[in-house]
């Protein structure tokens, strides 16, 4: 097969992750396509004789990677064939036959003196090239192809001469050969969509040779847009500014780093090339202020021109009381702001003021901070409105200072104390109360007094597991200042405070709101504190009114109620509400909903699942939704896969999940959840063998590092003495056991189920009929797995042993299962239960694909030394000691040692007894065999 391209920005060279310092910058020799493997499937199936159309139309925007994907498919599943490379341009399309020149010119003369003559050189030309392989035309720009080169690849279509893969920009300007094929269906179309989240990854991770976090990638996916020539100037522009950065072996996002992206700019200016000033004016003005009215437009630029820009793709009209101009792509306006110096958004700003009733709020304030104007107090909230709401509260926290009185305004300070809990920061959110409280503020009764008792409460629960010395002092003044019994006592007086507003005839629809938020306030309060019998008695009533208060309350209300009911002695109800929640949340979006409060309700589910044992269930909920869920992305749904693979007991894949987050914590923790995380890396690493590492995230693990949350705290502690005990503690078993008490103690039920299972795998046998009193009040799968674990365990029963490992295996627990697995062979050899033996490492074998035969001897030798191997087969085979030891230079004492210890291992006490098993061995083989 002939190539005459170059290698394009998707077709890289893969590399193994590295570990240390930044790898070099380095040109990939090899091509290796990443991704679209739809496409390439379907590519493939149109080049197959029995297929109805003979090749596809690629539609993409420039650096969507047509190019690469039909090299791709070339180089895979055309390499016995005989391809013809064709490209269109703007030069070549203003002579006849002018992509077609380089085959013209092997023509006889008087073949090129017609059409039609022409048409039939070239097919006759290619036929005899070809020698009779399959001919495929490559076709790239094919927008830009003359007609009569269009007519010659057509009719060679139509003639069923040759296969065809044609690109296209923009199929609108294809030529009307192309589209007559596309009607027959003679040439099937494919649209190249952007890359989805987990392809972008997968070639991030190729161009920068090593891995990279889940947020970075998604990150660097919205920026880009999938594409992929975008995505690599833009890792490129992240790297050279810092927001990309090297740490630990892994590729993070630093989120306060600004960056310039002059490649990403210098990539994306085709798009920009053909505008006028007054378009590109217009342009910059949206980037700056994202919406403006088309009235306020139209009077400085003629129409014909925002026409243009519209059918450009970078503009989109919307409708919201009156017709609004915005960017398609507010990626876009990001790239262009980094282009807008001081002194142009100045000026932009005087001659173009933005309507603030229909401008976006953060993106103006953001405009008049940079140009040096005053912001008013107004449009500073509702710019950290906007901020806070669209997960970006660093911005929310700088649009608040920008009002110097907002220290006085309920609102502002408000959005200050969520801005700072959504940074994970709760002793700034719950200074910022105190000093609105000391300087006279909330002195009356408004709805923002009441969220900031909400927000108050919020910031207080997260801080009381503050130690004592200086932070429990400064705690206690806080508490002092609130006048209120601690947080609790601020959710009550902020129910008074409510009701005194509903008496005033307040709003019903606010009245209704701000009794959901308390609602919810309680249940996040409950379950921070590990009070899951109170949370079951506040929720379950409330969650049975269905969809009245809204379906994404109830999907709120659930959630808190599956963890509450999980964590109890509910699990099988726990897990049939995670179901039903899962549904709705992947059914489609919430109109009551915001993504960040999906995505938490999704993890609190996970979570759920995976502490009471439903490892399977969690991976399927998680398998089903990988590319298609944004609300649950970035380092939130990392974690929860690598906590997933780590309870599964699977180290490596864990590792691969749970560094990456680790690291990308390191860099940014608004949720505290680096110690948790780190617990289960350490685990995990652990389970690798990799001391060092598993030490290393030892350190980062101490729950009192962050604030104090009760489920995650207990979930770290876990993995702590997991890893511990697998790193060769000697009281880890003990440990795991006393956490077990407590959670029994607590009405935890699930932890404490799940904490006696560890401490009797660390070894604690004792606990065995603890464990079994505490599965037997249980729901669920697990905790029947449980009381067979127990049994067999307390009772050294290996056929109980066996019922628990296939129960463990079901459930997703791999190496629970080993282990189990592994204690049953134990036990059973121990018994002298041959039968069990060999069924043990029958069904082994048939797991694993061997064949069965001398194997079942081996299964009755397998608790021997390799030494004691041979010598029992020599012995059953009627070998003198004498003779045993001159084959094997040992002395004959030596070998009557060895033979004493086959007899106590498998429980015979003859050579005669010794010949008889493996006879009955082999016997048992070949009765198989038949």
């Amino acid at each position: 097969m002939e190539n005459h391209h170059s290698t394009g920005a998707n077709a890289l060279k893969a590399h193994p992750p590295t570990i240390g310092t930044p790898p070099a910058r380095q040109a990939a020799p090899d091509a290796l396509f990443l991704g679209r493997s739809g496409l390439v499937k379907a590519m493939a199936e149109r080049l197959q004789p029995e297929s109805a159309a003979s090749g596809c139309l690629l539609i993409g925007e420039a650096g969507s990677g047509k190019s690469a994907l039909m090299r791709h498919v070339l180089q895979v599943y055309g390499r016995g064939s005989y391809t013809v490379h064709i490209r269109g341009s703007a030069f070549a399309r203003r002579t006849p036959f002018g992509a077609l020149t380089f085959l013209l010119s092997d023509l006889e003369p008087e073949a090129s003196s017609h059409p039609v003559l022409i048409l039939r050189g070239l097919t006759e030309l290619v036929r005899e090239r070809a020698a009779g392989r399959t001919v495929i035309l490559a076709v790239d720009n094919a927008e830009e192809l003359d007609e009569f080169s269009a007519m010659v690849l057509s009719q060679m279509v139509v003639n069923r001469s040759a296969h065809m893969f044609a690109a296209f920009r923009d199929f609108s300007a294809a030529p009307s050969e192309f589209m007559g094929l596309w009607r027959e269906g003679l040439l099937t179309r494919l649209d190249l969509e952007p890359m989805l989240p987990s392809e972008c990854s997968h070639l991030l991770e190729a161009e920068l040779r090593g891995p990279v976090s889940r947020a970075a990638a998604e990150d660097l996916t919205r920026v880009s847009g999938g594409n992929p020539s975008l995505l690599l100037a833009a890792a490129a522009d992240y790297r050279d500014c810092g927001r990309l950065a090297f740490s630990g072996g892994v590729w993070v996002l630093s989120p306060n780093m600004e960056c310039a992206f002059p490649r990403l700019y210098a990539a994306m200016g085709a798009r920009l090339s053909a505008v006028t000033e007054g378009q590109r004016e217009l342009l910059d003005v949206l980037a700056l202020c994202g919406a403006l009215p088309l009235l306020q437009v139209l009077e400085r630029l003629d129409s014909t021109e925002v026409d243009a820009l519209q059918e450009a793709g970078l503009l989109q009209l919307a409708h919201s009381g009156v017709p609004v101009l915005s960017l398609a792509e507010p990626a876009f306006g990001a790239i262009l702001r980094t282009q807008l110096d001081t002194a142009r958004r100045n000026d932009l700003l005087k001659r173009f003021p933005p309507d603030q009733d229909v401008a976006w709020p953060h993106l103006t304030a953001e405009w008049f901070i940079s140009a040096g104007a005053k912001v008013s107090a107004p449009l500073a909230l509702s710019a950290a409105q906007a901020a806070n709401g669209s997960g970006n509260p660093a911005a929310a926290e700088r649009f608040i200072a920008a009002d110097p009185n907002h220290i006085y305004s309920p609102a502002a300070v408000l959005e200050l104390t969520l801005s700072h809990l959504r940074r994970g920061d709760a002793r700034a959110a719950a200074d910022a109360v105190a000093r609105h409280r000391a300087c006279g503020g909330s002195t009356g009764s408004s709805l923002e007094d009441v969220r900031l008792l909400l927000a108050e409460s919020s910031a207080l629960c997260q801080t009381e597991g503050a130690r004592s010395g200086e932070n429990g002092e400064r705690l206690r003044l806080l508490r002092e200042q609130t006048h209120a019994d601690g947080h609790a006592g601020l959710l009550d007086e902020a129910e008074t405070m409510l009701a005194s507003l509903k008496l005033q005839e307040m709003e019903r629809g606010e009245a209704a709101q701000l009794e959901r938020d308390l609602i919810l306030a309680r249940a996040r309060c409950l379950s921070q504190h590990g009070q899951y019998r109170e949370s079951v008695s506040l929720l379950t009533g409330i969650y049975a009114r269905g969809d009245e208060n809204g379906r994404g309350f109830r999907i709120l209300v659930g959630s808190w109620l599956c963890t509450a009911w999980g964590m109890t002695d509910r699990q099988s109800d726990a897990q049939e509400l995670a179901a039903t929640l899962w549904h709705m949340l992947v059914d489609g979006s919430q109109p009551d909903l915001t993504r960040d409060e999906a995505a938490e309700a999704r993890s609190r589910i996970i979570h759920m699942l995976l502490v009471t044992g439903a490892v399977s269930v969690a991976a399927e909920y998680l398998a089903a939704d990988e590319d298609g869920g944004a609300s649950y992305g970035g380092t939130l749904r990392e974690a929860s896969e690598g906590m997933l693979h780590a309870f599964a007991g699977r180290g490596a894949a864990a590792t691969a999940k749970l560094l990456p987050a680790v690291r990308q914590l390191e860099a940014s923790d608004p949720g505290g959840l680096l110690p948790v995380v780190s617990a289960a890396a350490a685990y995990a690493a652990a389970l690798q063998g990799h001391r060092d590492r598993a030490e290393e995230h030892l350190r980062k693990a101490d729950p009192g590092s962050a604030p104090k949350h009760a489920d995650l705290q207990r979930t770290g502690t876990h993995f702590i003495v997991l890893a511990r005990g697998v790193l060769g503690s000697a009281d880890a078993a003990e440990q795991m056991a006393a956490l077990a008490d407590s959670d029994e103690a607590r009405g935890a039920g699930a932890y404490a189920l799940l904490g006696l299972v560890s401490a009797v795998r660390l070894g604690s046998t004792d606990t065995a009929q603890q464990l079994l009193d505490v599965a037997s009040g249980l729901q669920g799968r697990f905790a029947r797995f449980a009381e067979d674990y127990a049994k067999g365990s307390g009772g050294y029963d290996a056929q109980l042993l066996l019922l628990a490992a296939d129960a463990a295996a079901a459930q997703g627990h791999e190496l629970l299962a080993h282990e189990t697995g592994e204690r049953a062979l134990e036990v059973a050899s121990g018994a002298g239960d041959r039968a069990t033996v060999r069924f043990i490492h029958r069904s082994r074998r048939l797991q694993s694909g061997e064949v069965e035969g001398e194997g079942e001897v081996e299964d009755c030798l397998r608790g021997l030394t390799t030494r004691e191997r041979v010598i029992a087969r020599h012995a059953a085979a009627g070998t003198t000691n004498k003779m045993i030891a001159s084959e094997l230079s040992i002395s004959v004492r030596t070998v009557e040692g060895h033979l004493y210890q086959i007899y106590s291992k498998l429980h015979v006490g003859s050579r005669r007894e010794l010949a008889r098993l493996i006879a009955s061995s082999k016997a048992a083989s070949a009765q198989g065999e038949l």
